[in-house]
């Protein structure tokens, strides 16, 4: 029998000595794979990330060409309702959500919407008004000589869409005609063939700057963007990737930190692609991120909206009787200076909404077209009919933009009246004073939204939202971003040249 006692493992040595290779080799597998999918990722998307962040800095000052309320009134002639309007020849069984007076051509007709789109009624005695070529030219002609001061002969031509007006909204008024203007401003008009109405116009200077801008920031591209679930999905999916190529090349980042001489391993092009990574990775993985949240993938972050709310604030749908009522008050009782004038329904009563063509707009009544102003009292009124099984938790006008009700490329009513509902989602509605008709909304899951979007993709903070000082932050933050995704390109060139060079 031996003299010698059993030998015992000694530990981290030979009997634990598989378990921690196992986590050394998983270790430097995944190191090895994240700096691999780092580097193709790189490849595959450094340019178009490249192109995200060049493409902000342009949509910072140029926005992407929307014809607005204000200039879209501009454009019209004053109401005259004086030599017609016995009836409106309006469709059968087809309800009616919006109706309004205006002057298309030199004559009077009533533009409504339905669940399927717009459409227009000749109060002339004509029972199909017909917008073609010619009607469309002056219609044009007549908008930019109000609006721009501008007596010229368009170019009009039919289309089905492009690049200004390649997005969904436009769909319903298709096809358009396109008035194209010799002026000095490059002016181009689209004027819907169902209604006559001018729903887009576009400047010289939007259209250049805008393809170095919104066009490809957003993949604007007309045969893509008019296949919108390719669109969309390409989007996303880019956005994803993008994400992903940000966070493995943080960590890469990170992990080669304190290596070499320079605290860096890499040289050249390398060193200053590892330095701008490492300053400004985390503000273009919040840009990314937020770029995809824009997108709301797979139904996220879409809120309710108000539309229970309205519909009580209406207190009934809009009837023919209601529409007829209008345009028989304005032939008896003409307005000076409006031109346009919609019919609501507010508590169950049809209300006129008068609007002149410097964007000013009144309350009246039907059919006497008394003014009628709303008191505090009449908003916090309406304000507590919308939603009567829910408290209201404050009720006031504001004349500041807040957190969630702002202007930042565009303007907003103020002042406005804000309602905040004791509910779990603080609900938020903001009426206009003038007309008591809700222009925003806003719940948890679109405050959510806000600052997952806004907030981080444009810096939407109310402490940098003033200018100049939002641009003394952004301008270098998009350069830092821009230089970091460039110096991408750049290595990801050199990757394919190296690699072939070596098949050769």
């Amino acid at each position: 029998m031996s003299s010698h006692s059993p030998s015992r493992a000694i530990p981290g040595r030979t009997g634990d000595a598989p378990r921690f290779t196992g986590l050394r080799n998983a270790g430097r597998w995944a190191r090895r794979t994240s700096f691999l999918v780092h580097r193709w990722l790189g490849v595959a998307l450094a340019l178009l990330m490249a192109l995200w962040t060049l493409s902000g800095i342009v949509m910072m000052y140029v926005s992407f060409p929307e014809t607005t309320r204000e200039e879209r009134l501009a454009g019209l002639a004053p109401l005259d309702l004086t030599a017609c309007c016995d009836k409106a020849y309006l469709p059968g069984g087809v309800p009616i959500t919006a109706a309004q007076v205006e002057m298309v051509a030199g004559e009077p007709m009533l533009r409504w919407q339905g669940p399927a789109g717009p459409g227009i009624a000749s109060l002339a005695n004509v029972a199909l008004p017909d917008i073609g070529p010619e009607q469309a030219a002056t219609v044009a002609r007549d908008h930019v000589q109000r609006a721009f001061g501008l007596d010229a002969q368009p170019v009009v031509e039919q289309i089905t869409r492009d690049q200004w007006t390649v997005y969904g909204r436009f769909r319903q008024y298709g096809p358009l005609y396109k008035a194209s203007f010799a002026d000095d401003r490059g002016t181009q008009l689209y004027i819907a063939s169902g209604t006559g109405e001018v729903v887009q116009d576009t400047s010289a200077h939007e259209r250049f700057w805008n393809w170095l801008g919104a066009v490809p920031h957003w993949l604007y591209f007309t045969a893509l963007r008019e296949n919108q679930p390719l669109w969309s999905n390409l989007v996303t999916y880019a956005s994803l990737l993008g994400l992903f190529l940000t966070v493995t090349g943080i960590y890469v980042g990170i992990r080669q930190y304190g290596r070499g001489k320079r605290l860096s391993p890499y040289r050249g092009m390398a060193l200053w692609h590892h330095w701008t990574g490492l300053i400004f990775g985390i503000v273009t993985l919040t840009w990314v991120f937020s770029g995809l949240v824009s997108m709301q993938p797979w139904g996220t972050f879409e809120s309710e909206g108000p539309g229970q709310a309205i519909e009580r604030l209406e207190g009934r749908p809009l009837a023919e009787a209601d529409i007829t009522t209008l345009f028989t008050a304005l032939r008896a009782r003409p307005q000076p200076g409006v031109v346009s004038a919609e019919v609501v329904m507010q508590a169950g009563q049809p209300v006129a909404i008068l609007s002149a063509a410097d964007g000013s707009m009144r309350r009246a009544t039907l059919p006497d077209l008394t003014a009628a102003p709303l008191s505090a009292a009449d908003l916090r009124a309406r304000a507590a009919s919308a939603r009567p099984d829910v408290p209201l938790a404050s009720a006031e006008m504001i004349t500041r933009a807040d957190a969630y009700y702002y202007g930042h490329h565009t303007d907003v009513v103020l002042p406005a009246y804000r309602a905040i509902y004791a509910d779990e989602g603080q609900t938020r509605l903001y009426f206009d004073p003038r007309s008591g008709e809700v222009v925003s909304f806003s719940d948890s899951t679109s405050r959510l939204y806000r600052w997952l979007h806004y907030g981080l993709h444009r810096l939407d903070f109310a402490v940098l939202r003033e200018r100049p000082l939002w641009d003394a932050v952004m301008l270098p933050l998009l350069a830092g971003v821009s230089a970091l995704c460039l110096l991408g390109v750049w290595m990801g060139v050199r990757r394919l040249r190296i690699k072939a060079r070596g098949k050769r």
